[in-house]
């Protein structure tokens, strides 16, 4: 269908009408302004009357130089090259280099028409002189059959000519011989005109928050039409036809972007969270400059132990017996936190909810170094190492917005920035680690639930729940440390970089923030314990500390004293104490303890009173062999349920350690534990001996004892550092 010309004028140019002059105000759907360069009057003209003007030569177009200009045809013609396909450039190209080829040989006396433009002289002539300025492979005739390199067929001398022509009007553009396929076909619409009115006031039910379905835009429409047909036949005309549901949605989309379809149905802020711009610029230089933490809950079920409740309704005669406990299958939480000029990973935890307890233990991870995590778990590569935190990045959760959290980082002089809600270009980074943490390992693990309600109908999540949490946590750390860390990153500003060597590059070029002091961690990031102070130092948690500042200050300061524990370092602690400016820290005497975390040492005694539950005395042999049986167990491990988080809060390891250390004295360190007394190898409580092999068999059968007179009694084990004087007088 062809369509009518609107002209394109040149800038700055005047119309000559009547041999009068006139300025162009403005132009639009419903005609042109005119006014004249005279008498400064207005002319309206209607519709596409100037273009008709044009077209019949009744007015011409001159510059400000008073020079005649030719007006182009406003059309959906390409302007630019790159505007077209890469197939209608090259058929650009070579059309352009047919029109040289012709122009050259008419300046070389060639007379064109279409009989000459025939001749198979003139054809190889032009085929010649385009090949100078197309790349491509000329054939003078078309080819026919087989299976060959594509080649470009020279037309016919009526389809040159018309080329030619059309080339040397548009003063030897290229893109005048760009291709019109695009405008072939009925353009009209099949939809009478009074229909789109009510197709537009239908999709107004469709557009709406409480998201219907289309089928519910389109029952209105059918009574909008219903009533308008009534109308018609009132007034004799004809009723209008119904159209489908697939034309009233592309009437939706026509009209209505996508973007504005979505802000109709999910509000402003969804979705400018899904389909707002981002941000490419580089938001942290050093190492712990800017950090981001978030929480999701993973989608993989777990077994977790937890103690049974009486039903409601039941009295407390029917209730479950005490440390009596049922497995459920549960979803827990990831609490994740990263690097943003790194993208490294600096702290992972695991939780059956979000809490204060978490995001601590997330902090005090970051901010000390991660070799037990990377032995413990047996992982090849190197973990981030302890660095200080600049400024955290967090959401409003819970476990990140509350007054325990945000007490401590400020302690630490850490910026904590809470970002918008439904803004997930505020912290980028970590979102996607989360999704790629979903798709590339949650997702093969065995118990996971898919990323949506109903994703996996042919898998039962609750019968396959049988990871559990210890297990989970160490596949983590075996996926941050040693595949995610070493991964190429393509985001902005990495270059393809693994985070480990952006984190090399980063300490190399600028450096990092320094690791708070142990002593801010422990008043910070620690636990606190009200104690009374002794003769032999003051215990917390169950551990012996002494200092020389105590017997000097007991006496000034009676009461109890608050004790700061770091619960990953409890070699020292910090002392402070009410009314006293200074802050005193404290050294651990039972030393054999001090290569062990808070949590270790309760496990340890644990062991140690199942093993002795009436010793109330604690040696470093003891210790040393529950300390063994522990390995032992966790050697021979089997997937069995365990508590929902993967640390323990401080008030429960206190909990524990009062329980399992009432009654109980740790003896101080007393030498090293590779060494012992000479003589005293074959005691009976060699203390720091260790056991080679199965040791000393039973005999067969029973020896004859000895005469009381050979009898030699056996000294008993000696001890180095203060004589045993107990009981004796001084």
């Amino acid at each position: 269908m062809k369509q009518e010309a609107t002209y394109l004028l040149p800038e700055n140019a005047s119309v000559v009408l009547e041999k009068q002059r006139y300025l162009i105000d403005s132009r639009s759907g419903r005609g042109s302004v005119l006014v004249s360069s005279a008498d400064r009057t207005r002319t309206f003209l209607p519709g596409k009357q100037l273009d008709e003007l044009l077209r019949d030569g009744a007015c011409v177009l001159e510059n400000e130089h008073g020079e005649v200009v030719v007006a182009g045809i406003e059309d959906d013609s390409f302007r630019y090259l790159n505007q077209l396909s890469g197939e209608e450039r090259k058929n650009v190209r070579f059309r352009a280099a047919l029109c040289y080829a012709i122009h050259e040989l008419v300046g070389q006396g060639l007379r064109l028409s279409e009989g000459i433009l025939n001749k198979p002289q003139v054809r190889q002539d032009i085929c010649k002189l385009a090949a100078m300025h197309f790349e491509g492979k000329i054939a003078i005739s078309a080819l026919r059959g087989g299976s060959m390199t594509r080649v470009f067929p020279l037309p016919k001398g009526r389809t040159l000519l018309k080329y030619y022509r059309l080339f040397e009007a548009e003063h030897f553009d290229p893109l005048a011989l760009q291709g019109k396929h695009r405008w072939k076909g009925n353009r009209t619409s099949r939809l009478a005109p009074e229909l789109r009115p009510l197709m537009t006031e239908a999709s107004k039910a469709w557009l709406d928050k409480r998201k219907p379905p289309m089928a519910k835009a389109y029952q209105k429409l059918k009574l909008l039409l219903k009533a308008e047909n009534v109308s018609r036949r009132g007034r004799g005309e004809a009723e209008l036809a119904l159209p489908s549901q697939a034309s009233l949605r592309a009437h939706i989309d026509k009209h209505v972007s996508s973007i504005g379809q979505q802000i109709a149905r999910e509000g402003e802020r969804a979705a400018y969270n899904k389909r707002g711009p981002g941000s490419t610029d580089l938001r942290a230089l050093m190492f712990g400059e800017l950090v981001e933490i978030d929480e999701c809950k993973l989608s993989i079920l777990i077994p977790i132990k937890r103690a049974q409740q009486p039903e409601e309704g039941h009295s407390s005669h029917g209730a479950a017996p005490k440390g009596a406990e049922e497995v459920v299958t549960k979803r827990v939480h990831l609490l994740l936190m990263i690097d943003v000029a790194t993208r490294m990973p600096l702290a992972w935890t695991l939780a059956e909810q979000p809490s204060a307890d978490a995001t601590l233990e997330l902090l005090r991870m970051a901010t000390r170094s991660k070799e037990r995590e990377k032995v413990k778990h047996g992982c090849d590569q190197n973990p981030a190492p302890a660095v200080g935190i600049g400024k955290v990045r967090n959401d409003n959760g819970t476990g990140l917005r509350n007054r325990e959290v945000k007490e401590a980082m400020a302690g630490l002089g850490i910026i904590s920035v809470d970002t918008r809600s439904y803004h997930s270009s505020d912290r980028p980074f970590i979102e996607r680690l989360f999704g790629t943490i979903e798709s590339e390992l949650i997702s093969g693990l065995t118990g996971y639930t898919g990323n949506a309600a109903g994703a996996l109908p042919g898998y039962d999540a609750v019968e396959n729940a049988k990871l559990p949490l210890d297990a989970l946590y160490q596949i983590l750390t075996r996926y941050l440390v040693d595949v995610y860390s070493h991964t190429a990153h393509h985001g902005f500003g990495m270059d393809g970089r693994t985070p480990y060597q952006a984190m090399q590059r980063v300490l190399k070029e600028a450096g990092m923030v320094r690791p708070p002091s142990m002593q801010s961690r422990r008043i910070h990031l620690g636990g606190e314990v009200n104690a009374t102070p002794t003769d032999e130092g003051i215990k917390a948690c169950g551990l012996p500390y002494q200092s020389r500042e105590f017997q000097r200050l007991r006496d000034l300061y009676p009461g109890k004293w608050t004790v700061c524990i770091d619960p990953d370092r409890i070699q020292a602690v910090t002392v402070q104490i009410e009314g006293y400016v200074g802050v005193i820290e404290a050294e651990l005497t039972a030393t054999y303890v001090a290569s062990l975390t808070l949590a270790e040492f309760v496990e340890a005694m644990e062991e140690r009173r199942r093993q002795a539950p009436h010793d109330a005395e604690v040696s470093e042999y003891q210790f040393v062999e529950a300390l063994r049986a522990i390995e032992k167990i966790n050697a021979t491990f089997e997937p069995k349920p365990t508590k929902g988080s993967s640390f323990s809060t401080f008030e429960e390891l206190e909990e524990r350690a009062q329980r399992v250390t009432s009654g109980i004295h740790l003896a101080p360190s007393t030498k090293l534990l590779d060494v012992v007394e000479p003589g005293g190898l074959m005691a009976d409580d060699p203390v720091g001996a260790l056991p080679i092999g199965r040791g000393l068999q039973a005999a067969l059968e029973l020896e004859e004892p000895l005469e009381d007179d050979t009898q030699t009694a056996l000294a008993p084990a000696s001890r180095l550092g203060r004589p045993d004087t107990k009981g004796l007088l001084k």
